[in-house]
């Protein structure tokens, strides 16, 4: 059964229209009520105001009183003369049709011929979205070109407040906590004492001290707080690599200092002594344990880091988690990782792939496997993005927020599309199907034939039969618990 369209009628008229034109209230009602009731429109009520200029809609009490009422359902369709009698603002009527699309109201122009129910309105809908788009687009444009002026001024910007200081939104300036404020001096003293972003993090983690809005501490935060200057009392403009070319630091405006300036100095010198360590980058396949191993404390994955030192090579495996201080799970280094993996094969009689090494799979292609969840994981980004975009339309972000969100989306779209890449690739080399018998006589012999396998081999065998190796370090040695072979 068809809905009914229960219909407000708006009619404005103001001093200048009836002595200009004789477009008066009467003449309005008239047509539009005629228009009504051509289409089959029942009239809920007219909204009718007298005497108002359309420049805003603020100090126009009927178009409250219409707006409330399509909020409560209590009409579907909202009729007008013209376009003009109910606004002259693009950007009041860009939130018009917003709201009237949120709580499923048409919205109809008897002289512009504007009905959103049928393709024409909607497109004159997507139009007005295109406008929508541009203005927020320059609204986020001034947006940030104010947050740089105040910040040229020597004024903190961030309203939500920072370690060690809390922002006090009457007077618009932050204040120190004084609780707050020791523990930022005793993340420097042990980053100065030789502590890293992780073992500082997880300390804090252990004696349960919570971050400023209740989370964990992780090494990105510490990290955050040695390298912010706004604890020897300046600001900063331009943090992120969007803005790094206009970025600066200027004094502080009233902000007291927490650190002083020798320590602060003192910490950033040690962080620049130890840039040099991650700068080359490696060949993938050297570290070619790390998409397959897995915590065996507390089931985390590892990454990996390659570093030179004195002209070697030396590799290491790390847990996640204790990355981010949640645990205390050692690392090591990839060649007892190797010992420990080749120790682990001679444990296993005649590697025969059985039930209890051997993983069920009931697709041909695994890569192909990995790359449909990828696609699945891009269409809910997808999603997401679209999600995001309609509650920065209807006011529920703020401009920050929604760029924010949308270069995390985009930053993990590159991810997953990098990885498909890969794996495409991969798929593309590997298209020969391998027999049972052929995997059993590969894991059999692959202790003797390890050692003349150049490291990409490696890295392709092991992604290619195993699932996952669950490891751990206990004192100095490095212990395999399980390693889970594929079937293919």
């Amino acid at each position: 059964m068809e809905e009914k369209v229960i219909t407000g009628i708006y009619i404005r008229v103001s001093t200048e229209d009836q002595a200009r034109d004789g477009f008066s209230i009467n003449a309005q009602k008239e047509k539009l009520t005629k228009y009504a009731e051509a289409n089959d429109w029942s009239i809920f009520d007219y909204y009718i105001d007298d005497g108002i200029s359309g420049k805003n809609l603020d100090g126009r009490p009927e178009v409250t009183r219409m707006l409330k009422d399509v909020e409560e359902g209590k009409i579907n369709n909202v009729l007008i003369y013209k376009l003009d009698r109910l606004t002259r603002s693009v950007r009041d009527l860009i939130y018009l049709i917003e709201l009237f699309e949120k709580h499923s109201c048409t919205f109809n122009s008897q002289t512009e011929k504007i009905d959103t129910s049928n393709a024409v309105g909607r497109m004159f809908v997507k139009i007005i979205g295109i406008f929508a788009e541009f203005e927020r687009e320059n609204l986020a444009e001034r947006v940030s070109f104010g947050y740089e002026q105040k910040t040229r001024e020597g004024n903190y910007t961030n309203t939500q407040g920072v370690y060690g200081y809390d922002y006090i939104p009457k007077e618009q300036k932050l204040v120190v906590n004084i609780e707050e404020k020791d523990l930022v001096n005793r993340i420097f003293d042990l980053y100065i004492d030789g502590k890293s972003y992780f073992k500082i993090a997880f300390k804090l983690n252990e004696e349960n001290v919570p971050t400023k809005r209740g989370g964990h501490w992780s090494a990105t935060t510490i990290s955050s707080i040695i390298h912010n200057p706004l604890y020897i009392g300046k600001v900063r403009y331009g943090v992120g690599k969007k803005n790094k070319e206009r970025a600066f630091t200027v004094d502080g405006n009233s902000i007291e200092p927490i650190i002083d300036l020798e320590k602060w100095n003192k910490a950033n010198r040690i962080i620049e002594t130890r840039k040099h360590f991650n700068v080359r980058r490696y060949p993938n396949e050297n570290s070619y344990f790390f998409h397959i191993i897995k915590c065996g404390n507390c089931g985390g994955n590892m990454s990996a880091r390659q570093q030179t030192q004195n002209g070697k090579l030396y590799i290491t495996y790390t847990c996640n988690n204790a990355c981010r201080g949640f645990t205390r799970c050692k690392g090591f280094s990839h060649k007892k990782m190797e010992d420990a993996f080749l120790k682990y094969l001679d444990t296993l009689n005649s590697m025969e792939p059985d039930e209890s090494v051997m993983k069920k799979n009931d697709k041909e292609n695994d890569l192909q496997r990995k790359i449909d969840i990828l696609n699945s994981k891009m269409e809910k980004l997808d999603a997401k993005a679209k999600s995001v975009r309609n509650q920065f339309i209807n006011d529920l972000l703020s401009v920050e927020e929604y760029h924010e969100l949308n270069r995390e989306i985009e930053k993990q779209k590159k991810v997953y599309c990098d990885e498909i890449s890969e794996f495409n690739n991969k798929n593309t080399k590997s298209k020969s199907t391998i027999s049972y018998d052929d995997v059993k006589s590969i894991i059999t012999n692959i202790k003797l034939n390890w050692e003349y396998l150049i490291n990409k081999e490696k890295q392709l065998f092991l992604e290619r039969f195993i699932e996952y190796i669950n490891v751990s370090k206990k004192d100095n040695e490095v212990i395999i618990s399980k390693v889970q072979f594929r079937n293919v």
